[in-house]
């Protein structure tokens, strides 16, 4: 269960219209706990002779949240136009790395009831900037994820600081360029049953 269920509450009771709350009881989510995960850089046999560049695999890290959804439309099996947001804050980052790294991931063809993924991810390059090469520790990033749908905030959750809301501080700098989609990485192509649709992919 989500544990920004409280918060959803009081927002919704405090200023929604009647035709948004409406519109949020015909989508549910569920989210899992959400995850920071460091995976090497994965290696694929290319073959056919072509000469391979070797380097050392670096680790990437893999903000991943599993969920589930379900519509109180009966005539559809499948949930569309979902709207994760990501929000992380590495909180032991140097002082001018020290940002809101954002990231929205647009969801389509989400089987009802069916457990999926959604995640984006940090590259070995970006952990280096941020923590100005020193060794990156997963659990040294706060995550914060919201999930719209129609404009609407439906469910979200997050790992650390929960009582500040740092993710919806509007005076924190923010970065909206170093988060990447899972398609933008080496990882594209793995587990793609496990993961949900994103738009124009």
């Amino acid at each position: 269960m989500s544990r920004l269920a409280p918060f959803l509450t009081l927002a919704f009771a405090i200023g929604a219209s009647p035709a948004l709350l409406a519109q949020e009881t015909k989508v549910k989510v569920d989210l899992n706990k959400i995850e920071v995960i460091a995976q090497k850089t994965p290696e694929f046999d290319v073959g056919s002779g072509i000469r391979e560049a070797k380097a050392e695999r670096k680790d990437w890290f893999q903000i991943e949240v599993e969920f589930s959804a379900d519509s109180s439309n009966t005539r559809e099996n499948f949930v569309g136009g979902l709207e994760f947001r990501y929000f992380v804050l590495p909180s032991s980052a140097e002082r001018q790395q020290k940002k809101v790294y954002t990231a929205t991931l647009s969801h389509v063809d989400i089987p009802k009831g069916e457990n999926l993924r959604s995640a984006v991810y940090l590259s070995p390059n970006s952990l280096s900037r941020i923590y100005e090469g020193r060794a990156p520790n997963p659990r040294d990033l706060w995550v914060a994820v919201e999930v719209y749908y129609g404009g609407t905030l439906i469910a979200g959750d997050v790992t650390d600081g929960k009582s500040s809301r740092w993710w919806q501080n509007p005076e924190a700098p923010k970065d909206a360029a170093t988060l990447r989609p899972k398609n933008r990485t080496p990882f594209a192509d793995l587990w793609l049953d496990a993961f949900a649709d994103i738009a124009g992919e």
